[in-house]
Formats: C-alpha cells, structure tokens, sequence
C-alpha cells in the first residue's frame, strides 16, 4: 500500500471519529422524541440544535482543512476566522484571533495557506488535553516575508518530541500511523508551500511559527 494511500485511510478514520459524538447525539435526541410520554421535549430538542450545529461547523472546519482548492486566490481570512470561532465553540479551547489579524493585516494569505493554517490549528489544539488558549497572529517579517504564530497554552500541554520532528521537516525516520498522520499531512502542505515551521516550547507554552 501506498504511503499516500495509507495516509487517507488514516484521516478518513480520524475524521469520522471526530463526527460521531455530535451526529450520534442528534440522533440520540431523535429518538428520545419519538418515544412515548417522554416528557423533557425540551432538552431533547437543546441536545438536538447544538450537537447538529457541532456536526456542521465541524464539517466545514474540516472541508476547508482537508478538500482541495484552488492553485490560484486569496484567502478571506475574516471567513477562516469565523470557521475556527465555531469549531472550538463549546470546548475547553479559547481562539484568540483578532480581527486586526485577518484581512486587516494587509497580509496577502493564498488559499492554500489557509488551509495550512486549519491544519496547524489541528495540530496545536491536540496538545491541549485540558483545555487552554490558541493565539493566532498574521504579519511580516523585516524581509517582507508572511508570517504566521500560533501561540498555544494550557495545564498539562502534551507535545511529543515526534511531532516536532515531523512538523519541523524530518520525516525519514519516523514512520506514519494513526497518531502522527495529522502532523504528516500538515508538513506535507508546508513542503508544497515551501513553507519553514520553527517551533518552541516552554513549560506550558507551545509556539509554532510559520514563514514563506
């Protein structure tokens, strides 16, 4: 099997993992309507609403993070924003992402970099297993080139010397599975960017800088 391949098969399973609680709720909340003299409508239909707007968020998050675009175009970045507000809606995650940090920032971000960006976003929310805060800041460097900081902070920040490796550019020696091919995918789109990851980490505190 091919490594390509390989790593498909992989992301599907991970993504259908990540949908099963919301759309298994929905239907949970479906079936507690249907039933005979249930009497708490009103939390059903609550259970309902929020775990099909986790569902659909999370979907689109994932589209954009994973789906093919365009070889060509800018990013609106404002949109991006707003798809990871929603997708870290309702878990221990707090998004910093100003505005002044979108399309504001007179920074010119390809489609294809955004979609780096969803994926960095992935990548840095699974070293919050307690929950915690992402920072994401857009600019330039003194030679004009873009710039893109993900700072990330929580209790119990989880960040395994193996994904620096990958992310960072070194992928020889470390052989794809279920746990690293986010990271694999990732470094994949920089490489196509021609893009360099520095990361640095300290007591609670993870920062990855993108430039290109």
């Amino acid at each position: 099997m091919s490594a390509e391949l390989r790593m498909a098969e992989m992301l599907c399973t991970r993504l259908c993992h990540d949908l099963t609680g919301p759309i298994g709720a929905v239907n949970n909340g479906a079936e507690f309507l249907s039933e005979e003299g249930f009497n708490l409508q009103s939390q059903a239909v609550e259970l309902i609403i929020s775990s099909a707007f986790s569902a659909v968020t999370r979907l689109q998050f994932y589209r954009n993070a994973y789906g093919t675009v365009k070889e060509n175009g800018e990013a609106n970045l404002a949109d991006k924003q707003k798809l990871a507000q929603d997708f870290f809606a309702g878990s221990k995650i707090t998004l910093d992402w100003p505005d002044s940090h979108t399309d504001s920032a007179g920074v010119s971000i390809s489609l294809k970099m955004s979609r780096l960006i969803c994926n960095l976003l992935i990548v840095t929310s699974s070293t919050l297993i307690r929950g915690g805060s992402i920072s994401v800041r857009i600019g330039q460097d003194g030679a004009g080139k873009k710039q893109i900081s993900f700072n990330t902070t929580g209790p119990g920040l989880k960040w395994e010397k193996e994904v620096e490796q990958i992310l960072c550019g070194d992928v020889s020696s470390v052989e794809i599975n279920p746990r690293n091919v986010q990271t694999h995918f990732t470094r994949k789109l920089a490489d196509e960017l021609s893009a360099i990851i520095v990361t640095t980490v300290q007591d609670e505190s993870l920062t990855i800088q993108v430039t290109q």
